[in-house]
């Protein structure tokens, strides 16, 4: 089935975060449920110097049109400067998941 369904990735300092994070966006209703993975290592290239830390991955379900203001809230509630907020439009869902997805967010 093809769906108005999308995942936005990001990725934490550490799991503490992410969980809060993701308690304020499922009492807003801006997200169905988020899957939380790590620990990762992550490099990157950060005020002109080579970074590695470890951090913690986060998957967000959501609509697509919920996207704009779920990057507004993630940034609200980021401690980030620049938190890296990629949408992954999803292409295709099962009927029911997809359901379930819009009745959870209003």
């Amino acid at each position: 089935m093809t769906s108005q369904l999308s995942l936005l990735y990001t990725t934490f300092p550490h799991e503490e975060e992410a969980i809060k994070v993701t308690r304020e966006l499922l009492e807003k209703h801006l997200i169905a449920c988020a899957n939380i993975l790590g620990p990762i290592k992550s490099l990157y290239s950060w005020e002109g110097k080579l970074e590695e830390s470890q951090e913690v991955a986060v998957l967000f379900k959501t609509t697509s049109e919920k996207v704009q203001e779920l990057i507004v809230s993630i940034q609200e509630f980021h401690s980030y400067e620049t938190p890296a907020i990629l949408e992954i439009p999803v292409g295709k869902s099962a009927p029911a998941f997809c359901n379930w997805v819009f009745q959870e967010v209003r």
